[in-house]
């Protein structure tokens, strides 16, 4: 596992990979996927709360003033399994600010899943909603190139494995190194 990177791949194409350099053919991974993945939720389940799981500061407080605005829709938009994406959330009870997602699940490739957000919004609240009016918020330089793409507006936030040099270089719409000044970061989103 340390020959593969991680960053910014889908929950899917990193089994995909991971199995590939294993030797596993084609046919096995189809075969076999819905096993590893209930495979992997079980341990993910249990294993989590042994782990110290960071819930980086301000990011409760966000999704509180957030989710309490009748003109915002919170989604999560993850290359993770719906499924390992809610357990992670579980941790630190974030599950009930997102209504909807878009997830590994949906597309093998991060830059597909902001066309099933908007399609999830347009069924859940009968909006659509322009990719000039979303911001999509990450750690990595894949959640910029992703907001890009979609013609988004990105918010990239230090927080990641990448350096923020390395996000920068991306020239994300805004930057922030962290998210402790709450309410500079309610503003980008108000204006």
């Amino acid at each position: 596992m340390d020959k593969l990177d991680f960053q910014g791949k889908t929950d899917p194409l990193i089994l995909k990979e991971s199995l590939e350099m294993m030797g596993f053919s084609q046919n096995d991974i189809a075969e076999k996927t819905e096993s590893l993945k209930d495979r992997y939720f079980h341990h993910l389940a249990n294993n989590i709360h042994k782990f110290e799981v960071i819930l980086f500061p301000g990011i409760k407080e966000i999704l509180e003033k957030l989710s309490a605005k009748k003109n915002i829709f919170l989604g999560l938009l993850t290359g993770n399994f719906s499924k390992s994406a809610r357990i992670k959330l579980d941790s630190h009870n974030l599950n009930h600010y997102f209504d909807f997602g878009a997830f590994g699940d949906d597309a093998p490739v991060r830059n597909l899943l902001p066309q099933v957000a908007r399609k999830r919004v347009a069924e859940k609240y009968r909006e659509d909603v322009d990719f000039s009016r979303t911001y999509i918020i990450g750690d990595t330089i894949y959640d910029v190139r992703c907001a890009r793409y979609a013609g988004a507006v990105s918010i990239a936030v230090g927080t990641g494995w990448g350096s923020a040099d390395q996000l920068l270089e991306e020239k994300p719409d805004y930057f922030f190194k962290d998210l402790k000044d709450i309410n500079q970061f309610i503003n980008i989103l108000e204006d």
